[in-house]
Formats: C-alpha cells, structure tokens, sequence
C-alpha cells in the first residue's frame, strides 16, 4: 500500500483527503455555501439601492431589503464558520495521516539510504511535505475556490444588469488568471530550488551542531562558520530570486487591477448615462470591483506561497518516497529459526560497482562461536550487513536453518537476530525503555536480571534515577562503556538464537572487558555467534576463527590451531598487537 503513495503534491494531498473525505465534503459544501450567501448580498445591497433611489419611495420596500442585508450577511458567516469548524477536521486529520503515512514508508528504506543522507534533513523534508500539503489545500479550499466560485457569480450578477459588464469580467479573468497561473509555473522551480537549500542548511547545521565536540577539539570554529555560510548564501540567492518573481507578479497584477477598476466603473458609468441601468447597478459594480481588487492583488502572494508550497512537498516527496531497495518479497514467509544455522551459499555481491563477495561459500552450524578476523575493507561488516539483510545479494543464496532469507519477512529475519554493535545507538529515552526495546513484552524482573548479566545494574543504580534515567541524544550522558553494556542487556532480554558481535567490547577499560566477556560467554551459550574484533584476545573462546581478505576465505579453524600455523596470517595479526594490550587467560 505504501508504494502507491503518489509523489506529486496535489495528488499526495487527495490521497490522504480520501481517508478523511467526509470532512472534506462538508467544508467545500460550507464554503460553496458561504460565497453563494455573500454575492447574494451583493444583490440585494443594489435592490436596496434602487429602492432608496424610487421615486416614489416605497418604505416597506426598503426595510425588506435593508433587513435582508445583514441577515444574509449573519448567514455567510454562519456557513465560513461552518466551513472553518469542518476544515480543521479535515486539515489537522490530514497532518496526523500524512506524518504517519510518511513515516512508515520512510522507515522501510535500507540502511544504506539513511547512511547516505542527514537525519535532520530527513525530518526537515517530512515535515515540509505535510506542511506544504496542508497549506496547498487550505488555499484551494478558503482563497481559490471561493475566489473561482465568486467570479461565476460575479459574471452572471453583472450580466444580468448588462451583458457588456459581465463580458468585461469574464475576458478580464481570463486575462488576469492566465497571467498569474503563468508566473506561478515560472515561479514553481525556484521555489523547489529554494526548499532544497533550505533542507540542505537545516541537514548541514544539524550534522554540523551533532559534532560540535569536534569542532571545539580541533579549533575548527571558523572553518565550520565558512562551511555553513556556504549553505547560507545558497538559500538566500536562490530565497531572493523566488521572491523578486513575486514581486514582478505583485507590479503586474496592480496594473491589471487598475484597468479592470478603470473599465468598470467607465463601462457602468457610461451606461447610467444612457439609462441603461440602475444607480444601484453601480453601487453593486463599485462594490464588485472593491471587493475584487482586494481580492486579487494579493492572489499573487497566494499563488507564491502556493508555488513555494508546492516546491517544499515536491522535494520532501521526492526524497522520501525513492522506491524502497529491500523489501519483502511477494509471498514471504516469517522465518522459523529454532536452531541459527547458517550458509552462505556461492554468493556474489557488488557495492558501488565495487565487487566484495564473488562465490563465496560458508557454512555456520547451530550453536557455533566464530570469530571474523581482517584488515579494514576485507569485508567483516559487509558479511554481517547481509545476515542481517540490509543489501540484497547479486547471486546466490544466504540461508538460516535452510530457508533463503530473501524469502522471508525482514522482520522475522531481523527478530533472530540479536545485534551487538561497535557504536552502540540509544534513543533519548530511558534506560529501560533502551534496554526492553529488542523485546517490548519483558518484564521488570528481565530487565534487572538481563542488566546484571551485562555487568550494568550496579551502574544504573547508581545513576538518580537509576532505570528511568534519561540517557540524552544518542546516549551522550553515558559513557562508551556504558551505552555498550545496554546493548549487551538489550541483547541478553532479545533472547534471539543468533547473535552477532561487531567489536562489542571495544569501548570498555581492560577490567570491565574482562567481566562483560563473563557476560557475553553465558550470552552466547546455545546460541549461534558471530563475532568481529580487531582485539583479538576477544576472541579466544570462539570454536571457530574465519579469516577474510578482500572478500575471500584466507584461513579457517580452531584459534589455537591457527595460532601454531607458521606464517599464518591469524598468527601474523596475533603477533602484531602489542602484548600489553592483550588480556592473558
């Protein structure tokens, strides 16, 4: 269903107007409603004109049509009121399902489109497509079409006093809507130009402020400053170039306000004089055309924030909605992982045209510890990101427990799969809610037990909130250590049959990695593990050491049988680290 969230803006906009349509009916019935009851009034204000004007004067005629004045004044209020209460349904219930329609769509997306693009561009592009969206709609609904729905009843008012009045509208119109539908196209790819300078600087300063750490570190202040103004006199030249074109619509529109005003009242004027028509005539096209030049001078405005609008949700919809790169495929299955075999069967797989696997072939038995030993790019991480299926493989096939995980759901995958990563990620949440977030069921009782295995309850208890200590952005109020201690806990209440290690101890102090690989060995107890480590003493307990090069298999066995192979490239490695940095058993 998310895949047919259509990209154009007006489109996008009746998409989610169809869940809500109920309320979208209601308001333009209301503001049919509303605009016929004003022009009505219209009439009647040169009705009481001419009767004021009879000779003789008639008294009742004059009440009746001085009363019905503000009556069907009262009645066109009661309508936009009745317009206003059923378009804010509508508006803020298309907000609530275009966020959450966005959203979902947008976190079906690969790893790999989030690691090339700013999180807070991202954020910055959803919600300039809501907005835009809403802001669009609310135009057409109380500027557009009352604007299109009066001039119809301008028209026939005018006509029906002399067809000559009306004909001036109608070619006007034409004239002045033409003219501005033009400048608003014109307009259209500057304010798309403009929003993507505006996401750009938004995703530049967030990225920028992210790190401001290292920008203090390395004395980077005014580097930094340069770098962003770049971004910042991009989104004003190319801000400035949308609104000097609103500005040429604003000088354009005063001019054509001027003739229509000119032959109007001329044309009206003229006819008084060859008594062709009333003197309340008049009044009524004084106060058309008062009504209109107020009207229509600023629908340029309207058409620019429109076009600027358009741009913003046109850009935020491009971006997000990109076709998603890993999906379930038709027919999948959830993935039943009891035992966490795992084969890796004559695989071939590329990354920007850069080929890291080519026939590769491996097998991981049920309840296997094997360690992923290489130099940086041989592709330890690669191997990891396509167990967990964030690419998708050219050839071949990735099997757990003899089913080809490109056949199952993406989250039955992922679900036996408990990951412990080298950077750990946390939400700005507590540390329960981090903790139980692999296994939202757990109770408090696993909580506390999993945090004691992973050697972090006595820290949390510590802490003056101890569970419900809120661990800031990405977990910036604890230290490396500790974040990765959560994600040991986080781990440990997933309870997931395949786990996998990716430097999972790295961030800890010798004597606190001493008691986490405690931890980790009861972790990965009747469970197949994978682990990566460039600290090779993390890995003497694995049953297993599997070492990569450029995508292939180098070396595989039993640790120690490895460490005895002279020239071995395991033992080479071994040799390389300095002793001191080594935890003895």
């Amino acid at each position: 269903m998310e895949n047919k969230i259509p990209k154009n803006p007006i489109s996008f906009g009746l998409f989610i107007t169809k869940i809500h349509k109920k309320w979208a009916i209601s308001a333009l019935i209301f503001v049919f409603l509303a605009t016929a009851s004003e022009r009505i009034g219209i009439i009647v204000l040169r009705n009481l004109t001419d009767s004021v004007a009879a000779d003789p004067i008639s008294i009742e005629t004059v009440w009746v049509w001085g009363v019905l004045y503000p009556i069907f004044y009262l009645v066109a209020h009661i309508f936009w009121r009745g317009s206003g209460f059923t378009g804010m349904q509508w508006f803020m219930n298309l907000r609530t399902s275009a966020y959450r329609k966005l959203y979902e769509y947008l976190t079906l997306h690969s790893k790999d489109y989030f690691n090339s693009r700013f999180a807070g561009a991202l954020t910055n592009k959803v919600s300039n497509a809501v907005d835009g969206a809403e802001s669009i709609f609310e135009k057409i609904l109380w500027q557009f079409l009352p604007l299109i729905v009066g001039l119809v009843w301008y028209v026939g008012i005018a006509w029906q006093s002399d067809f000559r009045l009306g004909v001036i509208i109608v070619a006007w119109a034409v004239l002045f809507l033409g003219a501005n539908i033009w400048f608003a196209k014109i307009l259209q790819p500057h304010a798309y130009k403009f929003a993507s300078s505006l996401s750009a600087l938004k995703g530049r300063i967030v990225d920028s402020l992210s790190n401001i750490s290292l920008v203090h570190e390395y004395a980077s202040v005014s580097g930094e400053r340069k770098y962003i103004g770049g971004f910042v006199k991009n989104q004003h030249d190319t801000g400035l170039k949308q609104w000097r074109y609103f500005e040429y619509t604003l000088t354009i529109n005063g001019i054509l306000i001027f003739g229509f005003i000119f032959m109007m009242i001329g044309t009206s004027i003229y006819l008084f004089q060859n008594e062709l028509i009333s003197i309340g005539v008049i009044v009524m096209v004084i106060a058309i055309v008062t009504e209109m030049s107020s009207q229509l001078f600023f629908i340029g405005e309207q058409l620019r924030d429109t076009a600027e609008n358009y741009g913003k949700t046109k850009e935020g919809l491009s971006e997000i909605l990109k076709e998603h790169s890993i999906v379930n495929r038709k027919g999948s299955v959830d993935l039943r992982a009891e035992k966490g075999d795992i084969v890796f069967d004559n695989i071939t797989f590329e990354y920007d045209n850069t080929r890291i696997f080519r026939d590769f072939s491996l097998k991981i038995l049920s309840g296997e510890k094997v360690g992923l030993v290489g130099r940086s790019g041989a592709g330890k991480t690669t191997f990891v990101s396509l167990i967990l299926r964030h690419f998708d493989i050219r050839k071949g096939e990735i099997k757990i427990d003899g089913q080809n995980i490109s056949l199952v759901t993406l989250d039955s995958l992922r679900r036996a799969i408990a990951f412990v990563p080298q950077d750990t990620s946390m939400f700005h949440r507590s540390i329960r809610e981090n903790i139980i977030y692999s296994n939202p069921s757990a109770s408090e009782n696993d909580v506390i037990n999993s945090s004691k295995l992973a050697q972090a309850h006595d820290f949390i208890m510590k802490l003056p909130k101890g569970y419900d200590t809120l661990v800031g952005e990405r977990g910036v109020k604890l230290s490396g250590g500790q974040r990765q201690r959560i994600a040991i806990a986080r781990a440990f209440i997933k309870n997931a049959p395949i786990l996998i290690l990716d430097e999972a101890t790295s961030s800890l102090d010798s004597e606190s990695e001493h008691a986490v690989q405690e931890s980790l060995e009861k972790l990965m107890k009747k469970r197949t593990v994978v682990a990566i480590a460039h600290r090779l003493s993390t890995l003497k307990k694995m049953d297993r050491i599997i070492v990569i090069n450029e995508g292939k298999i180098v070396e595989d066995g039993d640790p120690n049988r490895l460490l005895k192979k002279k020239n071995g490239v395991f033992k080479t490695m071994w040799d390389h680290q300095v002793k001191g940095f080594i935890v003895d058993s």
